[in-house]
Order: structure tokens, then sequence, then C-alpha cells
């Protein structure tokens, strides 16, 4: 009966605890569910199981402990009363809400319980949720999925009176699986110390006070709450590093955690990180002690616009219109533009790698609209309740210009309904062809910020216009019939699907039209398409270079194929200088390019497509010669440029490639594989090219790979590239992709033409180089020195060639061990606590001939590797299938490269006839090339050649084309015989589209000359535009003014002119 009346007492001072509660702690005891700890002097749970994976320093746990004296611990109970000042090492993982001397046997309980979130239960995860997003900037659209609340609920110290002061307090795990949050809410807070720790026994004061904080358990990394382990400490209540005394919150998935405490001055934290060129990005900003009297201006390089404070901690600005991409400087003001004392860095990205949140079908129509309908992303904008619909424009002329509001669809529609139903347009004249709808913040809700916008598409504004196609296509041909040549300055394209995404270094795939994109759009623009590339840089001329390849992998030709890729007049991204006429990131290229290609191709009938195609070819592979790889893998497996192949097994960090001369360095970081020490695996890697910024790529427990970057001239200062924001991110030199980590790595691609990718698997990276023709006979590392000869891949530092018949062994220590870095030379980034020594054994010795792994089942060795000596060599070392597996995966795709490398065959360009074209469906061998005529001539015989496949053409001679009318014949020939191609003529096209050979224009005399002029000044006057628009101005910022449609939900405007 005494212990059933102990039992019933225990119930009761539970239940009324819960309900009465506290006013931050979120609810607990019996009625919610809780579990309690017993009733003992520095007790703790047994493992407890959690049904998600909580990520804490960089690492997931799927079990944890409470432990009565204020602690959660992780790997293992922890029961030491003596509170340390953090970092601790061997291991000690902790969660300390108030870590002191608790006594549990005088009253107070501790509870716990872990939550999965339904939708009864949805309340209090709203309340997490809430606190987190008010917390951290880049969290806005957090939602959590799991959560565990221990909760020690007035609790006495060690030592004292059943009547002694009492401490109530409460920790918070929050996830979704990815992201951790801690929440440490404080009741009363009264006594800090247990008599053993040398605390008064009535006060509970003085001694060793409590340590509030985080341990990652490695002796480097810790947080401590300010107070800690000081008398301090005992007002933690009245404390906050949100605003909310009693409330500490801290985000505790990454590897090293931070206090949210606000600054005077100094960097502030901003979401996004990226925003449109176009404008109207919603920038979060937290960091500076804001207050009510905070009047936020934000300059964003040098364009100032007004913000606002959204919470005590977050303030709101929103982005202005640039006409280039990069990272900018963002400066903060807090007295209204007075002074600046905060700085961050935002990154400009180009419209096509904004996704869409505006969107309409009549974008892709043909014909005047004047009913349609339009939706939009209500999660894309935050704070705003009513919205306008409106239409922006794009043109070059002497400048550029972004302007409008050309077009008010509708004003004050709810944000919140996602759609609008549009009619009754009027007619009135834009002079725009290119333009975007969106869906812009209405005038007054955020007093007199800047508005923020979300865009569609850019797309050719025929929806409006309702031109006619065919005329403009034909305008078009007219006006390029003169324009300068640039498509032979253009890069070759890739002949095959194979080759296009191997050439990673100097071809990246098309947004809209990408094999690994699983979408129904994809490649709709591309009819018979699969996948897409284009080329990386711009050409002497700014052009750029598409290559579509349909689904036997072969390219296509766009004469032949509406989904062929095509020559580009301006770049995709824009040349630098940008903002002027033709530079302009993707803008410039529309125009000149995707502008034209609708109206002749997709609005367009076959005759206009065929003469897009003359002027715009496709690069139909010709001096396409793909990249040589070499490879890195396992434990380390490595393929030289010259296909070299050999293991290493260093423990430390090596130069993988040295080229021309220390302008191209790839270093790499090798460590033993976690549960082995017979053998290394590359785990990091760095490279830099010239002065492009430095990238570092790491293995990681929880995302598989992270990349870092630091500025060129930045010190030692590394940043984490964020994939979640977006996928390709470019810097000076180089840019970086991940966009599915887990099986396709990160992309690192340099200026100069060599790519790098890299994956991971089983904590393993594999590296794949591609290297440019410049590096021939110019490099040197365990890479090899590429010069086509095999034999003298091993070349010491020293400058001895080594042979190439060295054993394993030998080549661990008279050749792979000499390329260690000087720790001068580093390129990694190391964390807190490390450098290169830290990441260097040279005493280590690995297994050079493993033998049979007695754990390991040889008949299943034999069936997994077959010949394969590399993966018989990692299935023995690690005993592991899977990496056996991954290694042999790995080396078969480097193989399939380097075959396609080797058994690579094409064909000499081929001259077209005079007044004709010659169409080749591709160089390679089995390459068809036929020839067709202009209008009004015919072919003087049909003839096909073949690309044979020792890289010439089948015999037979171009064709002449000659004039159908009388029959005769333009004087020209060109000659085409096994091995050898003669070209004995240059061509002018004249207005029309004809084509005259040089001994024709020759022929032609002075006053003839001056008869073609009169006659192309009145083809243009006759032919040409009836209209020439006005000339283009800036654009007015302040232009609000409309014109307002019998329809109230129409308004139009007019751009000043």
């Amino acid at each position: 009966m005494i212990w059933k009346k102990q039992v019933a007492i225990f119930f009761c001072v539970a239940v009324i605890y819960s309900e009465a509660g506290q006013s931050l702690l979120f609810p607990f005891g019996l009625n919610e569910g809780d579990e309690f700890l017993p009733a003992t002097v520095d007790g703790g749970t047994n493992e407890l199981s959690i049904a998600v994976a909580f990520p804490f320093y960089d690492h997931e746990y799927t079990s944890l402990y409470v432990n009565n004296n204020g602690l959660i611990s992780f790997l293992e109970t922890f029961s030491q009363y003596t509170p340390e000042p953090f970092p601790l090492a061997i291991d000690r993982r902790l969660l300390a809400p108030f870590w002191a001397d608790v006594n549990t046997e005088i009253g107070g309980n501790v509870s716990y319980r872990e939550v999965l979130r339904f939708a009864q239960n949805d309340g209090i995860f709203l309340e997490a949720d809430g606190i987190i997003r008010a917390s951290f900037v880049d969290m806005r659209d957090f939602v959590s999925s799991w959560m565990f609340i221990a909760t020690w609920d007035n609790m006495s110290f060690y030592g004292s009176s059943p009547a002694a002061h009492r401490n109530s307090f409460q920790a918070v795990m929050v996830t979704d699986g990815r992201y951790s949050f801690v929440i440490f809410n404080y009741g009363d807070i009264n006594w800090t110390t247990g008599t053993d720790n040398e605390g008064d026994a009535n006060t509970g004061l003085g001694g060793t006070p409590a340590q509030v904080g985080f341990n990652a358990g490695d002796g480097v990394n810790f947080y401590s709450v300010p107070g800690s382990q000081t008398a301090a400490i005992v007002d933690i209540e009245t404390t906050s590093n949100i605003g909310v005394p009693g409330r500490w919150v801290f985000r505790t998935d990454n590897s090293n955690i931070e206090g949210l405490e606000c600054t005077t001055s100094g960097a502030v934290s901003l979401f996004p990180l990226v925003g449109s060129m176009l404008g109207g990005t919603q920038v979060f900003i937290n960091g500076p002690c804001f207050n009510a009297t905070s009047l936020i201006v934000c300059d964003f390089d040098g364009i100032e616009t007004s913000g606002r404070l959204l919470e005590d901690e977050i303030a709101l600005c929103v982005s202005p219109t640039f006409y280039k991409v990069g990272r900018i400087p963002l400066r903060v003001s807090l007295d209204d533009g007075v002074t600046f004392d905060f700085t961050g860095l935002f990154t400009i990205i180009s419209v096509e790698d904004v996704p869409d949140n505006v969107f309409s079908s009549v974008t892709e129509s043909n014909q005047r609209e004047s009913d349609f309908e339009i939706t939009w992303d209500t999660d894309a904008l935050e704070s705003v309740d009513e919205v306008d619909i409106v239409v922006y424009g794009y043109r070059e002329d002497n400048d550029v210009e972004f302007s409008g509001p050309l077009v008010v669809v509708a004003q004050g529609v709810d944000y919140h309904l996602g759609h609008h139903s549009v009619s009754g347009l009027l007619d009135p004249e834009l002079h725009f062809d290119v333009g975007v709808i969106g869906v812009r913040e209405s005038e007054g809700q955020g007093g007199n910020s800047t508005r923020a916008v979300v865009w569609g598409k850019v797309h050719v504004l025929q929806w409006y216009n309702g031109d006619d196609a065919t005329h403009r296509c034909n305008d078009w041909i007219l006006k390029e019939v003169w324009s300068e040549p640039f498509s032979d300055f253009s890069p070759p394209c890739p002949c095959t699907l194979d080759q296009a995404q191997l050439d990673i270094g100097r071809f990246s795939p098309h947004p809209l039209c990408d094999i690994d994109i699983l979408s129904p759009s994809n490649c709709v623009h591309k009819p018979g398409a699969i996948h897409c590339v284009r080329a990386d840089t711009p050409s002497t001329l700014g052009g750029g270079q598409e290559c579509c390849y349909g689904d036997e992998g072969m390219i296509i030709n766009v004469r032949d194929n509406l989904g062929g890729g095509y020559s580009h007049r301006y770049h995709h991204g824009g040349v630098t200088p940008y903002g002027e006429p033709k530079k302009v990131p993707y803008l410039s290229h529309y125009l000149v390019d995707i502008l034209p290609w609708t109206y002749c191709c997709t609005y367009g009938g076959p005759y206009e497509c065929s003469q897009f195609g003359r002027y715009r070819p496709s690069q139909m592979c010709r001096d396409y010669v793909p990249p040589p790889p070499a490879f890195g893998n396992g434990d380390p497996h490595i393929s030289t440029l010259d296909s070299t192949t050999y293991t290493f097994n260093g423990h430390g960090e090596f130069t993988l490639l040295n080229a021309l001369n220390d302008t191209f360095i790839l270093q790499a970081r090798a460590a033993p594989l976690v549960g082995t020490s017979d053998a290394t695996v590359f785990v990091a890697m760095a490279v830099r090219f010239g002065d492009s910024d430095v990238i570092h790529v790491q293995t990681n427990e929880r995302r598989v790979l992270d990349a870092y970057v630091r500025l060129a001239g930045d010190g030692q200062n590394f940043t984490r590239i964020e994939f979640d924001q977006a996928s390709r991110w470019s810097y000076s030199g180089v840019s970086v992709t991940g966009r599915n980590i887990t099986t396709d790595g990160i992309i690192v691609a340099f200026d100069g033409g060599v790519g790098l990718n890299l994956k991971a698997s089983e904590g393993a990276m594999s590296i794949l180089l591609v290297a440019p023709d410049s590096f021939r006979g110019q490099t040197q590392g365990l890479m090899g020195t590429w010069n086509g000869n095999s034999s003298d891949d091993f070349l010491t530092p020293q400058g001895s060639f080594l042979s190439a018949n060295l054993t394993t062994e030998q080549l661990h220590y008279q050749f792979g061990l000499l390329w260690e870095i000087d720790a001068a030379e580093s390129l990694f980034y190391y964390e807190l606590g490390k450098d290169h020594e830290s990441h260097t054994d040279r005493t280590y010795t690995p297994v050079f001939e493993p033998v049979a792994n007695p754990s390991v089942n040889q008949s299943l060795v034999v069936e997994v590797c077959g010949t394969n000596q590399f993966c018989f060599f990692d299935y023995q070392t690690t005993g592991s299938q899977s990496f056996a597996q991954n290694s042999v995966k790995a080396l078969v795709q480097y193989q399939q490269a380097v075959d396609n490398r080797a058994s690579f065959v094409s064909c000499p360009t081929l001259p077209a006839p005079a007044n004709g074209s010659a169409i080749v469906t591709t160089y390679m061998s089995g390459g068809v090339a036929r020839f067709v005529c202009d209008a009004g001539f015919v072919l003087s015989h049909v003839v096909n050649l073949t690309c044979q496949s020792d890289g010439t053409w089948s015999d037979g001679d171009t064709p002449a084309c000659i004039i159908e009318a009388s029959g005769q014949t333009i004087p020209m020939t060109s000659d085409v015989t096994k091995g050898h191609v003669t070209e004995t003529f240059k061509t002018a096209r004249t207005p029309t589209g004809q084509v005259l050979s040089t001994p024709a224009i020759i022929g032609i005399s002075f006053g003839s000359v001056i008869l073609i002029v009169v006659i192309v000044l009145i083809v243009v006057q006759i032919c040409g535009p009836k209209k020439r628009p006005p000339s283009i101005s800036k654009m007015n910022p302040a232009m609000d003014q409309a014109e307002v449609h019998e329809n109230p939900t129409y308004v139009h405007a007019e751009s000043s002119q």
C-alpha cells in the first residue's frame, strides 16, 4: 500500500505540473503521454530508439539518452554530475539545456516523449515551425515532421532540503529529417550548483555553476550559452537569442552551432542568397539589432531600395533589375540610408535559371489572344495579399531596356487564389517583341518599400501583338543576309550523346532539354531530341553553340529536324562587360536567336524553318576532338590521362594534377576508409585554375558531398555552397553544379575547358577529370604526363621518370608519396582544429597485395568481380560487396569514355555548292552528306557521300546547282576525292538569299553593282517593316500611369518612349 501511495502522489504531481505548466514550456506530463525517469541520483534512461534520424553536428543519430542531470546524450548514457567547460572529447556528444547536479529524490519529475506529426497534434508542430521560421531567415519554408520533448520540471539540486529552490526547463528537438533545431525553454531558474560541486546548501549558488549548450564530442566543436558556468546563468530565464526572454533557439544539423545574437554592425544573413536579374525578389535579412524605429534601406551594388521590418528579428528588401549576373555586395541601413553598417553577398542569376512562378498557355500562342487563364505559385511571396498582373517587355537598340508595366492585365487580385481569368484586352501597339508576365505586389501593401514580383518565363509576345509570323521570319532573313558571319567561330559540337555528357569542361545540359530531367515539358520545344547541351564559354565573337541528340545518341541537324541544335549569334550566358546590347545574359540571346527561331520554326512552315537553319546552322561535330579523361576511385585506383592504371594508398594530401606550370592545380585528400585500416580512399579534393576562385569538395555522411568556395584573394575564408537555393553557381572562372548529388555528383567546370565530376558512395569519392587540349605535354602529378605515351606517366617532382613496370609497393614509396603537397601550397578547406598535418600519416602502411579476406565468401568475390583486379582488391580489403560493385561500375564508365575517344573518327569539312547547301548528318564514321539547291536552281546530279571508317568521304563529286530556267551552271568546282577535299570558291549572298560565287562576283561590272544597290534599297523599302519602333530609352522606375479599359480588371499602360 505504501508503494501504491507513492505512485499516486507521483502521478498527481505530474498531472498538476502538466496542467499548470510554464508560460514558454511546450505541453508535458501524463496528460500528454510522457514517460518518466525513476527518482534516482545521476540516473538516466536506457537507449531510446527514435523513429526519425536526428542530425547533430553533421552526424545522424537514431537513438538517444535522457539524463536527469539536465542532459540529452548520444552514443551512450552520461551520468556525470559535475559540469565541465566545453569542448569535451572522447565522443561525449551532449545537448545540455541545464547541466547541473540535479536531485530527483526530493520531488520534481523528468519526463519525455517522442512525437510524430499527424493531424491531431499538428498544433504543437505549427508552434515549433513558427518559432524556427521567425528565428532563421533561411528557414522560411521549414515544415517539421518529428519532435522530442524532454522536460525537467520543479527540480531541486543535490544536497538541498525538500523546501529548497526549484528549477524548471525543457529541451525541444525538432527536425524534418534534414535540418534540425533545438529549443531551450526556461521557467523559473533559482539555483545553479549542487553541494558536491561546492554550491551553497541553502541557495544552490556558487561553486561550479551549470553548463548550457552543445558539445560535438571531438574536443573542438561546441557552443556555450553566454553566462554558462558563471553565476549569471541563474538568470537565463530572463535572456534569449531571439528576443523572447527564457527561450533560446539553435540550428544543430551543421558542423558548427552558432548563437543568433544580433549585432550593431558587420555581416548579415540573407535568404534567399540568389535572385532573378529581372528583380522583384524578396530578400529576408537578419543579424542586425532591429527596433521599432528602424528605417530599412538596402543597397544592391549601388542601387538603393526601401525595405521594411517584418518581425523583431527579420527585415525585408526587394531586389532591383540588373542586366548582369554574378555576386554583388548588399549593404543594409537601419537609419534610412544615412549609414550602411551591415554587409552581405547576394547573387544575381540568369532569367532561365530561376524557376517559373507564373504560368499561362498564352505564352505559347501564335496568334492574338484576348481570353486566357493565368496561374501562379502562391508560396512564392510572403506577406502579400493583393497583386497586380502585369506585362513587361525587353528590347535592345543603342541601349538595353526592361520596361513596364506595358500592360496591367488586372489590379487588386487576391494573391492567395493563385489564378485569374483574363478577357477583353485592348489592342495597343507595344513595340516589344519579347516580354514576361509578372504577378506584382499591389501598391501600398509594403508602405514605401519596393514591390515584390514573381515572374513567368520570357516569351514572344505573339499572343498580344498578333504579328504575321511568316512576314516576321522573312524580315529577319533579309537582315541576316548582311549580318556578320559568326558560326565558324563557335566551338564544334560533340558528335554523340555519350561525348556530350562526358565533355563537362566545355558543355552543359540545356535546362529545357536534359535527359536527366523527368518532366512532361522536357524537350517539348525540341521534338525528336532527348538531350541538348550548350557551350559554356562564348566564342571570340561572343557567340554560343547548341547541340541536340536523338534517341539513338546521334547529333540532330536543325535543317532535317526541328529538334536540332543551332549556332547562337549571342551566347546564352552573356558576355562581359554585361549591361550592353548584345551582351545581356540570356535576354540578348533570346532577341537574336530564340525570337527568330520561334517565328521561323515554331510558328512558321518548313520553308521558313529551313531558311532559319541556313543562318543558324547546326554544327555537326565538324573538327570536334573529345577530351581525354583521367580517373581516381576506390581505395584509390588511378587512371592517368594516357590511360595508365595503378593503385596508390597514401594517407594525406597529394597533387593529382599540375598543368601549365602551376596554372592548374588539382589536389586530393586520402584517408583510411571507415571500418578498415588496410586501404585509403579519396575523401576530398581542392582545385584552382589560374586566378579562379578555389573550389573544395568533400564527402559528407548526411549530404553525400559538400562543396565549398574560397573567393580569390579572400585568405582562408571558405563558404559552403548552398545547392538547396540554386543547383548551379557561377564564380570567378569556374562554375559548380550540384543538382542530384546522390546520383549525379557535383560538376566543377572551369572557363579554360577543364571539367571535374565528383561522386561519392560509402564515404569514398571518385574523381573524373577531362582535360583541354592545352594541357597536352604540360601535366604532371598522380594523373600522369599527358603526351600520348603511357610509358612515361610516372614522373617524380624531381624530374625523374620511373618504369611503368614497378610494383604497387614500389610506386607507393618511389612515386606516390613524393607528390604530397606542401602545407603552404594547400588549397583545402580545413574544419576547426584541423590542418594539413592532422590529415597526414606518413607512417601509414597499406596492404599492397591483398590476400583472401577470411570474412568474405570468395565465390561471391568471383561472381561480383570476375577478372577485375581492382574490384578484387577493394572487396578483399574492405569486405564490402557494394563498395566493390561501385568500384566496378565507376571503372566501366571510365573505360567507356576512354574507348569512345580511342575509336573516334571524323571526316573533313565538305564545301557547299554555290546557290545550294550541303546537309551532313554527322562528320563521324557513317555520316551521310546530301546536297540541296536554293529556289530557282536544281542539282546537276544527285549524289550522297558517306563518311568512311578511315576518316574519308566516299567517292563522288559535289554537284553544281544549275539555274533551272536556262540550264546554265554557276562557274565553280568542288572536287571530293577519297581522302581529299578541294575548295576553290568563295560565296556571297544577295538580299534574296541567292549565293554568288567568287568568279560570278568578279564578272559584275561597276554599273551592275550600282544597279544591285538600287534594287536592294527598293526591296528593303517595299518588304521591310511598315513602322519603325520608337527609339529605346531608359526604363522609368516610376512608370505606373495607366489607362483603364472598360473591363475593370484590365488596364493598359504605355511605356515612356
